[in-house]
């Protein structure tokens, strides 16, 4: 076995469901070394967020970088961009007071802080852009 991921309730220190699976997994890595991680679980972001995302805010950041700058840039570029504007995790140096900014995946968001980046970036399109990306969802006109 290479990974085992399963959900379970915790009570007084023991499983409360699924103890034999549990029991026959570790039993399974015997003699290996492991990871072992416990986390409560949570709604990731969902697939429609992320054609979302990757459909619509990646092309018009994309178009705001070309308007703006003249510059063409790729879909990784512009994710690498946005990430590095709104999507980091902040720490205090306890001696210096700096603060330290460590970069976060998209991967890590839940359903509700996956809209709160879009909305962040929607906002910034629309002030530094002057692009009026249209929210999930939203029907749009085109003029042809």
């Amino acid at each position: 076995m290479k990974k085992f991921e399963l959900i379970t309730s915790v009570s007084q220190g023991k499983f409360l469901r699924n103890r034999t699976t549990i029991l026959n997994a570790i039993k399974s890595f015997e003699n290996s070394d492991v990871i072992l991680t416990l986390e409560k679980p949570k709604k990731k972001r969902s697939n429609a967020q992320n054609r979302y995302y990757y459909g619509m805010l990646i092309p018009l950041m994309q178009q705001g970088a070309k308007d703006l700058f003249g510059e063409v840039w790729s879909a990784t570029k512009a994710h690498e961009h946005l990430k590095a504007k709104f999507l980091f995790h902040e720490s205090v140096n306890i001696k210096t007071g700096e603060i330290i900014q460590t970069p976060k995946s998209t991967t890590e968001n839940t359903t509700i802080e996956m809209e709160v980046y879009h909305t962040e970036i929607r906002i910034y399109l629309l002030q530094d852009f002057d692009i009026n990306a249209p929210e999930p969802n939203e029907e749009i006109l085109l003029k042809i």
